[in-house]
């Protein structure tokens, strides 16, 4: 059984990134290249909402005995399995990816693609957001 106060918490603070994220929507390109703190704050808050997702997931994973990933893009995979995830499961698979481009520094991050996610993928994250939400409620 999933404790779901747990979730709830975690829950609050990926309702806050996204929230954050969300402020910047109609950051232009030209901007975000001119300022390396809101590119930096931008950067980070994408990498702890992704992170909550990955934990959350985690966390429903071990309680319900789902399995045991070895990877982050397998929590994604063993959620969808479960019907949790309930659809684009690629993109959050790349999600998880991307986050481990940034915690590992693996490349350089293109102004180009923090806008685009922000833009265009918050989206994604709301939509996991309400499916953990209705999966504890």
């Amino acid at each position: 059984m999933v404790d779901a106060e747990v979730v709830r918490n975690k829950l609050e603070h990926l309702e806050e990134y996204i929230n954050d994220l969300e402020e910047y929507q109609d950051l232009s390109l030209e901007k975000l290249h001119g300022d390396k703190v809101i590119f930096r704050y931008l950067e980070r808050t994408i990498h702890l909402a992704v992170e909550s997702v990955l934990d959350i997931g985690s966390h429903i994973i071990s309680d319900e005995r789902f399995g045991n990933p070895k990877f982050n893009s397998q929590i994604i995979e063993i959620l969808a399995e479960n019907n949790i995830i309930k659809e684009n499961v690629e993109s959050y698979i790349k999600m998880a990816k991307f986050r481990n481009i940034i915690v590992h520094d693996y490349a350089e991050i293109d102004p180009e693609i923090l806008l685009m996610i922000i833009k265009e993928n918050l989206s994604d994250l709301k939509a996991i957001f309400r499916w953990y939400k209705e999966y504890i409620d």
